[in-house]
């Protein structure tokens, strides 16, 4: 396998700038001392939608929104204005959200995007990405399949039933990534049914094969408070966060943001 990674990156990625990611994944990454993703959907953190548009979680305020973007161990990145993948409500989001952060740029290597329902189709990315003012270095979108795509769905499907974390990391082995094609990210949606030891079984099979693999989160609630399959339990989580950072410690993996996984995936070898 090509492969331009030294060791295995890890990127915690969350959408849509819903309160909890202030109240209860950002404690916990700071306590551990985790770099993570937040990908703001503008028109909800700023309260213009309608109430329920993306979801019917409080929102962020613009506060806690700056606040993560001076802590630089956070990527902010946009996430649509009004959670939608066009051409004008991409480009309006991430305006605004640097309006509001006061930069030009998001990162110092350009602008992020997680795709709103992972619905980015290829045609709105390459008119998007073609204009030559374009700041946007990457569009994070879902999990991807390279063959046998009918087989995986399959596994997946079987994986949230039986909870074997076997199934769940060979469901998802095409979307680990040892190169960007297109300024594509793939990721792995995170729902509340996952166990943490699903989540580590891909990681160390990422770690044996030196690729990144993205992880999307929504909600972290506590304990017991799961409402819907976008809700992911504290303890869990703050479990999973320990486990990455033992393996940082050992030297196997990095813990990074989704714009360094770009970074480091386009960088000559």
């Amino acid at each position: 396998m090509d492969n331009k990674l030294q060791k295995c990156l890890v990127s915690l990625s969350f959408d849509d700038g819903r309160i909890d990611n202030y109240t209860m994944a950002y404690p916990i990454l700071k306590k551990i001392d985790l770099p993570a993703t937040f990908n703001i959907t503008m028109g909800y953190v700023t309260g213009k939608l309608t109430p329920g548009n993306p979801t019917d979680v409080k929102q962020m305020n613009v506060d806690m929104v700056r606040e993560l973007f001076s802590n630089n161990k956070f990527e902010i990145a946009g996430h649509g204005w009004a959670h939608q993948n066009d051409i004008t409500d991409i480009e309006k989001g991430i305006t605004e959200l640097k309006s509001l952060l006061g930069v030009n740029t998001l990162t110092r290597f350009g602008d992020g995007f997680a795709s709103p329902g992972t619905g980015l189709s290829l045609e709105t990315w390459h008119r998007l990405t073609s204009n030559q003012s374009n700041t946007i270095r990457y569009a994070r979108v879902s999990l991807r399949y390279k063959s046998c795509a009918w087989l995986k769905t399959l596994i997946r499907k079987t994986s949230r039933v039986l909870q074997w974390p076997c199934l769940y990391r060979m469901a998802y082995q095409d979307t680990m990534m040892n190169d960007v094609q297109d300024g594509l990210i793939y990721s792995i949606p995170v729902l509340s049914s996952i166990t943490t030891n699903e989540l580590k079984a891909v990681i160390k099979k990422a770690i044996k094969t030196k690729q990144a693999i993205v992880l999307m989160f929504h909600s972290i609630v506590p304990d017991g408070a799961v409402h819907d399959n976008w809700d992911y339990e504290e303890g869990k989580f703050d479990t999973f966060c320990q486990f990455l950072k033992q393996e940082e410690k050992e030297g196997k993996l990095k813990v990074c943001t989704s714009m360094e996984v770009w970074k480091q995936l386009t960088s000559e070898k």
